[in-house]
């Protein structure tokens, strides 16, 4: 359990077939594979774990994500995939303090 002082990262995880979806709303933001994108996101989670730091991977619905971005008028780039999987990290933060 992480105390106030622990920064606890969030990252978008995304299965094959929601990859695929996210490379059809944002084909210039995302890796050449589903493959490609996997093995990058395991490393950046190496790399926070190796320093120390708590690393959550939230799994994403692309049309959830999509939808969230129309409502607040966004396009589903990688600042704004960063932005909703901290809003939903947030959320299940104060989901389990209730």
């Amino acid at each position: 359990m992480s105390t106030e002082n622990e920064i606890e990262f969030a990252l978008c995880w995304f299965d094959q077939e929601q990859w695929e979806k996210l490379a059809q709303v944002d084909p210039d933001g995302v890796d050449d594979s589903y493959e490609e994108w996997k093995k990058g996101a395991n490393k950046a989670i190496s790399n926070f774990i190796s320093n120390g730091q708590k690393v959550r991977k939230i799994s994403i619905k692309t049309a959830d994500l999509v939808k969230w971005c129309e409502e607040k008028g966004l396009s589903p780039n990688s600042s704004t995939r960063s932005e909703y999987v901290a809003m939903l990290a947030q959320r299940r933060n104060e989901n389990k303090k209730t």
